[in-house]
């Protein structure tokens, strides 16, 4: 099969990587990649044809002519990463052409693109979740954060649309949220306003065909640049799989009382969710509420779920696109180990990255398996460097989240560039 893999960041790194363990899978295209990420799958999978496309994935008519390239190209099936491109309607693109592709429609997508939107979902589907309003203006907002009780009280401030990670904003006070809405409006003119809840975040992904869903492990991901929770939001600075639960029933509730009826609701309105449905949770107890949902695969939680997941990706693909993923059960296989990802960012990441600085001791990276490239480029000279904010991220495998950990650090600092920014904290609650 020839299969396309759209997006260029560590996530699609993945996701290529996994796909190509596929023996159907002999030539895969990255859409439009990076160069790290092209170099280590060439050295790694060298009987397989792997190369780019430097296409655009932005905006409907891009799409729209990637699409008809695709069909031309005979290639078999697409796999959406990013949720720009799902936002703009890649899916519906590629089926518009008859290329099958893997992610929600435009339509089904919304539960990413507007926060309103998966507020009223998750209210119609009885889906708990934290006390919230809604303001389509500035003026609207700031009428709301002024009547709310800030005593007893937090609050955060979430923009309606796509911000990469970083449309959320946890404010103490009313002077943080005046702040807040200002650096917001520039992702939306629309909000939602909800308490702020306290408790353990969980990422918990789901691999879904429009009713039926099959869980991946829980996950945590690290949102803030530091360990400091009110240090800038970022795109994710790295991730924990699976982690420990207080409740072990809470995958069954989780199914029960999230993922099922968000699908019933869905197809209810004639907008079935097929793809990666990504619900992010705050638990406290045996408690939980929905704090937002993602309509692909997370990343950073990509690199560590796909990692440890003992299957061929592109069968539990084909099977969401397919309508037939009440064959394969409600558990993801996943092999018994645990997997620490920590991302590597630019100095200055996430206000204002510094790039172009050298990738060194990039050749340990291709010998041996040790993580994922996002935001990197080659010059003229062949040299590897910076080229986005989060440049790469380091993986960790072991028996334990300790020794993931330590495995993880450990292939941090076999590679190099000018003014890293690591959280070598993360896992470190679970040592």
């Amino acid at each position: 099969m020839q299969v396309v893999v759209l997006g260029s960041g560590g996530r699609e790194h993945a996701i290529a990587w996994k796909l190509l363990q596929s023996h159907r899978v002999q030539k895969l295209i990255l859409v439009p990649g990076n160069d790290g990420a092209l170099e280590q799958l060439q050295s790694q999978y060298p009987s397989k044809e792997i190369q780019f496309w430097q296409d655009s994935i932005k905006g409907r008519d891009s799409l729209q002519a990637l699409a008809k390239k695709t069909k031309l190209a005979h290639v078999d099936f697409v796999v959406v990463g990013p949720d720009n491109a799902l936002a703009d309607g890649a899916v519906d693109a590629f089926e518009a052409e008859g290329v099958r592709a893997f992610g929600p429609t435009q339509a089904a997508a919304q539960l990413e693109t507007s926060k309103i939107f998966a507020k009223h979902i998750m209210k119609a589907a009885k889906v708990p979740t934290a006390e919230f309003y809604e303001a389509t203006s500035v003026l609207e907002a700031k009428k709301i954060l002024s009547s709310l009780n800030w005593n007893e009280k937090q609050w955060v401030i979430k923009a309606d649309g796509l911000a990469l990670g970083k449309g959320v904003e946890i404010c103490e006070t009313p002077d943080d949220a005046s702040k807040a809405l200002t650096r917001l409006e520039k992702f939306s003119s629309s909000f939602v306003i909800e308490e702020r809840l306290s408790g353990k975040e969980i990422s918990w992904l789901a691999f879904c065909d429009g009713e039926s869903c099959s869980l991946f492990p829980p996950a945590r991901d690290y949102k803030t640049l530091t360990s400091d929770p009110l240090s800038p939001n970022t795109g994710g600075m790295g991730a924990v799989c699976p982690i420990p639960l207080a409740d072990e029933a809470l995958f069954v509730k989780i199914q029960e009382r999230v993922f099922l009826p968000v699908l019933k609701e869905m197809k209810k309105r004639g907008t079935p969710f097929k793809g990666v449905l990504y619900a992010g949770l705050m638990t406290h107890g045996d408690e939980f509420w929905v704090l937002e949902f993602n309509a692909r695969f997370g990343d950073p939680e990509a690199q560590v779920l796909l990692p440890l997941m003992n299957d061929d990706l592109l069968d539990w693909c084909e099977a969401c696109v397919d309508g037939r993923l009440h064959a394969k059960g409600a558990l993801v296989p996943s092999i018994s180990k645990k997997a620490v990802y920590m991302v590597a960012a630019a100095p200055g990441y996430p206000a204002d990255p510094t790039l172009g600085g050298e990738i060194k001791n990039f050749s340990n990276w291709t010998k041996m398996h040790r993580g994922f490239f996002a935001g990197v480029r080659k010059d003229a000279q062949g040299e590897l460097l910076t080229a986005g904010g989060r440049v790469l991220g380091a993986l960790g495998i072991g028996d334990s989240i300790a020794h993931a950990r330590r495995a993880a650090l450990e292939n941090l600092q076999t590679l190099t560039f000018a003014g890293m920014q690591v959280r070598e904290e993360i896992g470190s609650e679970w040592n």
